[in-house]
């Protein structure tokens, strides 16, 4: 056996290899431009506690058995909202909303059904129907977040900046919590 000299690559895998390793930077600067001059919607939430005792559940399962508790209570719209929530975590924003929707028809008064509405229809880039949805969730019951959220689209997704800074404004002026006022502030000293 001879100690052969390992293959040097030549001119033209060096520069594919270049290329590709150009383009993962590229990837990289234009995605965090793209996240700092367009910020998502925020939601403000409180955490779910389980019993300290309590394994957290697989969510398939955990949505298999609501569905069938929703078999033979159709119209249960807690069991629909549950199911709803359990699709928005995992990403599944279609099905969550065509739940959503089925509660909303079983129960079109509910506020945080449209709050929900809002967000499916943001996280599937539906602008205009998510700022509807929160609207008519702000319609049924003044809540901040969703006020926030609508201010949020209006600011930076609708081009309609002005709109926007009224509901940042109307948060000021409500009760809200000092973390969701603080982020009102924070956009409306941002021009």
């Amino acid at each position: 056996m001879t100690n052969a000299p390992g293959k040097q690559p030549n001119t033209a895998a060096k520069i594919v290899l270049a290329a590709i390793l150009l383009g993962f930077v590229a990837m990289l600067v234009t995605s965090g431009i793209y996240r700092t001059s367009n910020p998502s919607l925020t939601k403000f939430v409180q955490s779910r506690n389980a019993g300290s005792g309590e394994a957290k559940t697989d969510n398939s399962a955990h949505i298999a058995d609501l569905m069938g508790k929703l078999k033979t209570d159709p119209n249960n719209v807690k069991l629909i909202e549950e199911i709803a929530q359990h699709f928005m975590e995992d990403g599944e924003y279609s099905q969550a909303r065509k739940f959503i929707q089925r509660g909303i028809t079983a129960k079109p008064g509910n506020a945080h059904l449209f709050y929900m509405l809002g967000m499916a229809n943001f996280k599937l880039e539906s602008y205009t129907k998510a700022a509807k949805a929160f609207e008519t969730s702000l319609s049924l019951e003044d809540d901040p977040s969703a006020r926030y959220n609508l201010g949020v689209l209006l600011k930076y997704y609708l081009d309609k900046p002005a709109e926007g800074k009224i509901q940042f404004q109307k948060i000021l002026e409500s009760g809200a919590g000092s973390d969701l006022k603080a982020a009102a502030q924070k956009e409306l000293d941002e021009k």
